[in-house]
């Protein structure tokens, strides 16, 4: 084993992160083209999608802005496919990361098939990929991605002189100040995104959807991302939709079913009992945004004593009162949601980077211990679907999707080791070689 895997696996172990450690071991020496290929062997079609989550595919697909006979050509390759993308946050455009993880899982996806992004908007505005923001590398000025003709430019300058004492990241928000601690899900288009629209460069804004101030953040960025991507990757079926959306109008139609597993778990005493035990009473199932001394954050949100509990939000166990507050978008589904209803109840792969990996196999190791879901089809669901990397140039700086749209000239190395294209992360993940 050469060093640095040896050591990188070993530190790895030691971060709690035994079973990415072992994903690993088995795909380090292989090209990256074989690797991929191999991305699309480990899928499956069973069981049966549930009709209320293709119902609840075909209403997002709906609202990110498919037409009606598009909607089902989507959903039924989805149900077929069985396929999603479940590694990036819901952004206005990707950085590195994400570009890597699009790049791995686009290079062997056969051509029939249709990329499918669940980006996860359960998140603030401030998280680390910045979702309120165009985010591009130190190729470029900031008057390369707007215009100094643009009312804010002077502002925004500050900003990037200020943020470059400390860090090495561009980017220009679209969003005030005062949205930054809001959760992207539900979030509105704001006044500062649609007046910059006009004076962003010409490349940029080509692939820009139309806004309007007060309309839905999540289907503009998602149509934006779709666009970017299939710039990018030109030739490629893609398709970006919010995967807290989805959840939520999923959601909204089984917990009225009392034979439903999800409705068992919120209103069965006896199941909730179990559930907590196994999966711990600190699992969070959904987030809220609320305000507090006059500041708005994101609070998690935990069953306890009979109902539902955040710092400053409580919720009597009620399936009338739970589908109320998530038909007005006041419940995000958290993580634990999500992916109980997506792979151990729907039998779909997600693709996932580090943590997400390692999540759904401590998910599935804990659905096993309990006889609530199906055994056979919690056994057989694939967790192993690994995709992360970094993308770099030949001087190991870093390439964001809109370094290309702009003009930057780079190929993807097809013949890199997958060692190789996930050590330039080690650093974001708290590991030093």
């Amino acid at each position: 084993m050469n060093p640095d895997k040896k050591k990188f696996l070993n530190l790895l172990k030691k971060t709690d992160r035994p079973f990415i450690s072992d994903i690993l071991e088995k795909i380090w020496d292989l090209p990256i083209y074989e690797y991929a290929d191999s991305l699309w062997q480990n899928t499956t079609n069973t069981p049966s999608m549930e009709k209320e989550l293709k119902d609840a595919f075909e209403k997002e697909f709906l609202r990110v802005g498919l037409k009606m006979d598009e909607v089902k050509l989507f959903s039924d390759r989805l149900e077929k496919i069985r396929v999603i993308q479940t590694s990036t946050h819901l952004t206005a455009s990707e950085g590195p990361t994400f570009l890597a993880l699009h790049y791995l899982s686009l290079l062997k996806m056969p051509s029939q098939y249709t990329y499918f992004v669940g980006a996860y908007s359960g998140v603030p505005f401030s998280n680390s990929a910045w979702s309120g923001c165009l985010n591009y590398s130190n190729r470029f000025e900031l008057e390369d991605i707007i215009s100094k003709n643009y009312k804010g430019f002077s502002d925004l300058k500050k900003s990037e002189c200020d943020r470059s004492r400390d860090s090495k990241e561009r980017r220009v928000s679209l969003i005030p100040g005062n949205m930054s601690k809001q959760l992207v899900f539900q979030s509105k288009i704001p006044e500062k995104l649609v007046s910059q629209i006009e004076y962003l460069a010409d490349p940029i804004r080509k692939l820009t959807p139309f806004a309007v101030k007060g309309n839905n953040f999540s289907t503009w960025a998602t149509q934006f991302c779709s666009n970017q991507l299939r710039h990018i990757m030109k030739g490629k079926s893609i398709l970006y939709f919010d995967i807290n959306e989805v959840v939520r109008n999923y959601l909204i139609k089984v917990l009225k079913k009392k034979d439903h597993p999800l409705h068992d778990i919120f209103f069965n005493s006896k199941t909730r009992k179990e559930i907590l035990r196994i999966f711990t009473p600190g699992i969070p199932f959904f987030s809220i945004g609320n305000f507090y001394k006059n500041k708005y954050r994101q609070e998690p949100v935990f069953i306890k004593n009979g109902g539902l509990w955040s710092r400053n939000y409580q919720l009597e166990l009620s399936s009338e009162k739970i589908i109320r507050e998530l038909e007005k978008g006041i419940l995000c589904p958290g993580l634990f949601l999500v992916f109980t209803s997506l792979c151990f109840l729907n039998g779909m792969v997600c693709f996932g980077s580090f943590n997400q990996v390692q999540y759904l196999s401590d998910f599935k190791s804990k659905w096993l211990k309990i006889d609530l879901l199906e055994k056979e089809l919690v056994y057989s669901i694939n967790v192993n679907s690994f995709t992360s990397g970094l993308c770099i140039d030949d001087s190991d700086n870093t390439i964001s999707p809109l370094d290309i749209i702009l003009g930057f000239n780079w190929d993807f190395n097809s013949n890199i080791k997958m060692g190789d294209f996930i050590k330039p992360l080690f650093p974001r993940i708290g590991i030093k070689i």
